[in-house]
């Protein structure tokens, strides 16, 4: 375990307060004595690749990378916290950035076709040597490897999971793959080869949803048997039973993520556990905030609150590795703003200051040593 000091000087009120936050599960080749420092990276419908450093939660401009093609929307940082990976969804292809571990630039590596049309995730698996892509489009996952220097390799397996597979995740265990099918309402279930980098159909292929649900994202509990998934078009969250044995998910409750009295259209986006366990956050946009709630010891969840983004049609948002904030992406207003979290209640502070970035659709964080 390494521990990370942060400032809080978002949503604390008063003067700045330390917080010494203990964080699991990122850059995981770092020693615990390392310190680190912790840049983020926002992408979305644009030309370019924006970085910030994070000091006290907030965002300190940084410097911007070209994309490698238009429209990266969304991207993945390895484990090692050494490259980064984008997907553009106009061009169908994935590029390779190497992460400077002084200064957290971006340094163009090459760029591959992604096996398919429109993709709308990417991914690297923990072991650091695949990236996975979901491709919107045509309802295909991809693999390609990533060689020795960070470079993606041409892909090497082609699926058709569904129509609008729009993710492709691994549980903990990096044994089994999970892919959302906005399209046919399922989630379509894998079991990964890690060596191989090869994916192949579950006894039992999919998870079904609730007719005209549109599944879109699936975050797993970091420390138990749960995962949830959030539901794009009925904007509802389905707290799902992991059986780690198998790779098979099966349904345990599904609730709205809208406060009640919330009227007009609304859409799901993203959802996160947050890195103690113990919250679900999602994304709603329409009604524009995130939905909070807390996880019970059977996975099921309670709805905590709901907190306005700050911003319109707010798509992804991250969590810093200790948990002390959480970064969101307002694509519809062009900002991304941070804001502290409670993490014994889940609720989530004052917004802090915000950024400016075109059409955002991405925020994701590399800790890198010090």
């Amino acid at each position: 375990m390494r521990r990370v000091v942060l400032c809080c000087l978002v949503g604390c009120g008063g003067d700045a307060a330390i917080t010494d936050a203990s964080v699991d599960g990122v850059g995981d080749v770092m020693s615990d004595a390392r310190p680190t420092a912790l840049f983020a990276y926002v992408s979305g419908y644009s030309s370019t690749i924006a970085r910030y450093s994070l000091a006290g939660g907030a965002l300190i401009a940084t410097g911007t990378t070209p994309a490698f093609a238009s429209n990266p929307s969304f991207m993945a940082i390895d484990p090692a916290n050494t490259h980064l990976y984008a997907a553009s969804e106009s061009t169908s292809r994935a590029g390779a950035y190497a992460i400077d571990q002084a200064s957290g630039a971006l340094t163009f590596v090459n760029d591959v076709a992604v096996g398919g049309s429109g993709p709308a995730h990417i991914a690297v698996d923990h072991g650091g040597k695949f990236v996975l892509i979901a491709n919107y489009g045509n309802g295909t996952v991809s693999v390609a490897p990533i060689q020795a220097s960070g470079a993606l390799g041409a892909v090497i397996q082609t699926l058709s999971p569904g129509a609008n597979a729009h993710q492709i995740v691994l549980d903990p265990s990096n044994r089994y793959a999970f892919v959302p099918c906005l399209g046919v309402d399922q989630v379509s279930q894998y079991l990964f080869d890690a060596t191989t980098g090869m994916l192949t159909a579950n006894a039992v292929p999919a998870l079904a949803t609730a007719a005209g649900a549109g599944p879109r994202h699936l975050a797993f509990k970091p420390d138990g048997p749960f995962a949830y998934l959030l539901n794009e078009k009925s904007s509802t969250l389905s707290a799902l039973a992991f059986d780690a044995a198998t790779g098979r998910l099966s349904t345990l409750q599904t609730i709205t993520t809208r406060a009640v009295g919330a009227t007009g259209n609304n859409t799901g986006a993203e959802v996160w556990v947050h890195p103690n366990g113990k919250f679900v956050y999602t994304s709603n946009r329409g009604d524009n905030n995130l939905a909070i709630f807390s996880i019970g010891g059977d996975g099921t969840v309670t709805l905590v609150g709901h907190r306005a983004t700050g911003g319109m049609t707010p798509r992804n948002f991250t969590f810093d590795p200790s948990g002390a904030f959480v970064y969101v992406a307002n694509q519809g207003s062009n900002t991304v703003i941070p804001f502290a979290v409670d993490s014994t209640t889940g609720l989530l502070g004052a917004a802090g200051t915000s950024v400016t970035a075109t059409s955002p659709s991405f925020v994701g964080i590399a800790a890198l040593p010090r």
